[in-house]
């Protein structure tokens, strides 16, 4: 069987240089270079000094040669403007950097003729693999990226036949209504927008609506509010125009659960525009855990997406296909979610408190 050579004739070094240098097995070494918790520090380093000592680097994988793949790695994301993803996209890109991958990062504003654009593009300058950071969940575009043999990883969402890594995000929305409940909320609204990619948005609404359910909270459709987008009005009017109609009902919400932190952070300021006093007036949660969630002007109680373990993750597991093969069962990680109670949320005003909230000053 011959062997990959580079262009000055001299064998490239494979992971089994690596582990035959370092005494260790070849699922050893794997699991050094995705960084996983479980190798023992000793053997970690004895594995690290290997792969300095042969030169290995898996950009100059041959299987990657012989397929005429690049050293490029495609991050594909559905809206940079989404602090959660941008942040995403960078934990990626150091990680891909620190094993000698180049990034390609595409931004496709979520629609679904833009992702596929992408993705050609990237297939034309043949990539090495693709991460998806959004995914509109077309099978037709993992049948393609199947027959082409490139790898692909999801993160921050499931997809069906697709190696992905995500947060179980129906339990994440249900431990934050769960909390509103426990502080006393009866009616709590659930706010969205197209901007949540789809298996997203089904997750995270049937979290909301199994929390309901299991405390036995009526249901009221008129509660659940997803905003379209694009629209003729601006997002603000659009939001404006959503809590406007959730305050005019005749039994308004006393806590509203936005799908994300980008809109929870947003719905602060309108609230707050409306002369609404947050959480007095109105409990808010998010969903993500931007930085700016953690800020103290805007203290967002919300759901952690741990970013350093889904891309840790991620990584790893598009660095163990582009070596093994994209071929082969598609594997799954999803991580418990965490809650983080910040100021946004506090009990509901007492019927008697709403009176004198109401009253003018003597």
């Amino acid at each position: 069987m011959s062997r990959t050579r580079s262009t000055s004739g001299r064998r490239q070094p494979t992971i089994l240089d690596v582990a035959r240098a370092a005494r260790v097995s070849k699922s050893t070494v794997s699991n050094v270079l995705r960084d996983a918790p479980e190798v023992a520090p000793d053997t970690r380093q004895r594995v690290l000094d290997a792969i300095a000592k042969v030169g290995y680097r898996p950009n100059a994988l041959a299987r990657n040669l012989v397929q005429r793949r690049t050293t490029t790695v495609g991050i594909v994301v559905g809206d940079l403007a989404n602090p959660f993803y941008s942040e995403l996209a960078k934990l990626a890109e150091q990680r891909l950097a620190a094993v000698g991958l180049a990034t390609m990062i595409c931004n496709t504003d979520g629609l679904q003729r833009n992702e596929q654009e992408k993705i050609e593009m990237l297939l034309e300058h043949r990539v090495a693999g693709i991460l998806m950071l959004q995914f509109t969940g077309q099978s037709a575009t993992l049948e393609k990226l199947r027959e082409t043999g490139v790898a692909l990883v999801i993160a921050s969402q499931l997809q069906p036949g697709a190696d992905c890594v995500d947060v179980d995000e129906r339990a994440g929305a249900d431990l934050a209504v769960t909390h509103l409940l426990e502080l006393g909320h009866e009616r709590i609204a659930y706010l969205s927008s197209d901007l949540v990619e789809r298996q997203s948005e089904r997750s995270r609404l049937s979290g909301y609506t199994r929390a309901l359910r299991r405390a036995g909270a009526r249901h009221d459709a008129r509660l659940v509010v997803r905003m379209r987008h694009p629209a003729p009005l601006r997002s603000d009017d659009r939001l404006r125009d959503a809590l406007g109609g959730l305050l005019a009902l005749d039994d308004p919400p006393t806590a509203v659960f936005a799908s994300n932190d980008l809109l929870a952070v947003d719905l602060l300021e309108t609230a707050e525009e409306q002369g609404l006093v947050v959480p007095k007036d109105l409990s808010i949660v998010g969903f993500d855990d931007i930085l700016v969630a953690g800020l103290s002007r805007v203290a967002l109680t919300t759901v952690v997406q741990p970013r350093e373990e889904l891309a840790r993750l991620a990584i790893g597991l598009l660095l163990e296909r582009i070596e093994e093969g994209a071929h082969g069962p598609a594997r799954r990680y999803l991580l418990p979610p965490e809650l983080v109670v910040r100021g946004s949320t506090a009990p509901p005003l007492r019927r008697e408190d709403e009176v004198a909230h109401a009253l003018p000053a003597t």
